[in-house]
């Protein structure tokens, strides 16, 4: 499909396409983008629109081996500008090669859709896909139509180079690339490429997002950094844990390190705009000291605003005080309940609610700015009662540290157990229930009316509607906790409180017509079709739950100019400049 006028075509030896999580769901009116169904725990939609940071490394690295790799989010472009038709986007979009990711397994649904989509555009070209999923299922997903290749492996750099040049020249003999599986699944050249050391071994260029607004709060630039892939622990329900990657990756080294001088430089690339980003420091939890220190050094010394950091224990005072005087530092602890038989079991269970306690005024003296601690709802021997428990106890954090300097938050794990976890891979040891297996069970599921029912597990403790309801049970009581406390305005815990009672209802009302009928009327229709458009229209998240416009974030799109943009929102024949109405 070559566009015959307009703008000019964007070319590249590859396109990395980033998919939603439903490829269609502008059209949906069929299931419910609901409220919490996506955790609200990062500033994304139920589309998770956010694409794998490694997409970074890999533009570099085939950049340094003069191969021109642009990433377009397809998700992000989407959401942003509704009336954008994506086939005639792919239209301008000339390569030989497009790469997807189902790192993620909510990518499950939309990535392959959108592959099959660029295989009508594309006939002739090669479409490939990568990530901790992609791997975990690649056989199953080579034998899709719409998958040429399944990339391995957690460092995909060198396959996916040699891969790109191979199909540039011409070639598709592609026996000599390691990683590889394709023809249907039918040939595999051996997973063999996992480097142990030098993860990911390219800068990734923050440049591109000097110039983007940050004038004001919901606008503010954030960056991500990601020093090192795997773990150095061994959470039950993560497909990166210590467990998933020996399952998945067939390592026995699971915790492999970026070089840190490449951090380093990496945090140089924003230039004067670091003055005004924060930063969200992936898997610092797996740092050690050393590491953990210079990353420091390298903050403070280019002047980034802030930075949010993972930790899975209760940081030493020496890098409390690091920290403090770094940036402004805030700390993100997990522990996942307040009881320490479920901390434990969930792969936490380094510290007591009390060791805690007594840490954070140390934390907050030694310079934090404050510290957020993360419950989450779907681990082991944790029943409703559990749960009401942790937000009782969270409100006596709330009473205690007066909201913001020890801030507690909750969340629902969705849509899925990590598939290559041991809680996955080992059910009945740990009082857990599975009921999707394959890629095509996940493809499904998301893709069901209620969300309770796109769950692939559930526990001895919690079914997948009981999980559902407590969910909303316990988010709404601490929205009511951090309004009476003065912690969330008035205005803010009343928005949330409603938009959790609507919700609730209209998945009521669908439930019992699908009880009654096994289909949803038209007239329902039109209301989730009008609910889907509104919660879809804004991103949010449960610290700062305002509504943020889309554009601005680091992974929304920076390839696709104005002028290819105004071209496919125009209606098929429509005279320049008019628009379909969104």
């Amino acid at each position: 499909m070559t566009p015959v006028s307009g703008p000019p075509v964007l070319t590249a030896d590859m396109f990395l396409l980033h998919a939603p999580s439903v490829y269609d769901f502008r059209e949906r009116d069929d299931m419910l983008f609901a409220y919490l169904s996506d955790s609200d725990s990062v500033n994304v939609t139920g589309v998770y629109e956010m694409y794998p940071i490694g997409w970074f490394s890999l533009r570099q690295h085939l950049a340094e081996h003069g191969l021109d790799v642009k990433i377009v989010n397809v998700a992000s472009l989407m959401l942003q500008y509704p009336d954008l038709d994506v086939r005639r986007l792919l239209g301008y979009l000339r390569a030989p090669v497009y790469g997807f990711d189902i790192h993620w397994m909510a990518h499950c649904h939309g990535a392959v859709e959108l592959a099959a989509e660029v295989k009508s555009v594309h006939p002739g070209a090669l479409t490939v896909f990568g990530g901790i999923s992609a791997t975990y299922y690649a056989e199953e997903l080579a034998r899709h139509p719409a998958a040429d290749v399944v990339v391995q492996g957690y460092d995909t750099l060198e396959p996916v180079r040699a891969l790109v040049d191979t199909v540039r020249r011409g070639g598709r003999d592609l026996a000599a690339i390691p990683n590889l599986v394709y023809d249907a699944g039918e040939r595999r050249t051996g997973f063999t490429h996992k480097p142990a050391e030098n993860y990911n071994n390219a800068v990734n260029d923050w440049s591109y997002y000097q110039g983007t607004p940050a004038d004001s709060p919901l606008t503010s630039k954030l960056i991500m950094t990601l020093p090192n892939t795997g773990c150095a622990h061994d959470c039950g329900w993560c497909g990166g844990s210590k467990f998933a990657y020996r399952n998945i990756m067939g390592v026995r080294r699971t915790l492999i390190t970026k070089d840190d001088d490449l951090v380093v430089r990496e945090l140089a690339t924003m230039g004067e705009a670091a003055k005004h980003t924060s930063i969200y420091a992936l898997q610092c939890y797996s740092e050690n000291k050393r590491r953990m220190h210079r990353y420091l050094d390298a903050v403070k010394d280019a002047g980034y605003k802030s930075v949010s950091f993972e930790q899975f224990v209760l940081t030493p005072e020496d890098t409390l005080k690091k920290m403090g005087e770094s940036t402004e530092s805030y700390i993100m602890l997990s522990p996942e309940s307040h009881d320490p038989r479920i901390s434990k079991a969930a792969g936490r269970g380094t510290y007591t609610m009390e060791q805690m306690e007594a840490w954070i005024p140390r934390a907050l003296d030694a310079g934090i700015k404050g510290v957020m601690i993360w419950f989450f709802i779907g681990m082991p021997y944790q029943d409703r009662q559990s749960v009401m428990d942790t937000v009782a106890y969270s409100e006596h954090l709330i009473r205690k540290f007066k909201g913001w300097a020890a801030l507690p938050l909750v969340c629902p794990m969705v849509p899925f157990l990590d598939p290559g976890s041991r809680f996955f891979e080992e059910p009945d040891r740990h009082g857990y229930r599975i009921f999707h297996r394959t890629l095509a069970d996940h493809r499904r599921a998301m893709v069901e009316p209620l969300w309770h029912r796109r769950l692939n597990y559930e526990t001895e403790w919690l079914s997948r509607r009981d999980l559902q309801d407590v969910s909303y049970d316990a988010v709404a009581r601490l929205v009511e906790v951090k309004g009476e406390y003065g912690v969330l305005p008035a205005f803010f815990a009343e928005t949330i409180l409603r938009a959790i009672a609507e919700t609730r209802a209209l998945l009521g009302e669908m439930e019992r017509a699908l009880e009654l009928d096994g289909r949803l009327p038209a007239e329902l229709r039109d209301t989730i079709r009008a609910y889907n458009r509104k919660v879809l229209a804004y991103s949010s998240d449960q610290i700062v739950p305002a509504e943020r416009p889309f554009g601005g974030r680091w992974f929304d799109d920076f390839t696709v100019p104005p002028e290819l943009l105004a071209a496919v929102r125009e209606p098929v024949g429509a005279a320049p400049g008019e628009r379909r109405s969104p």
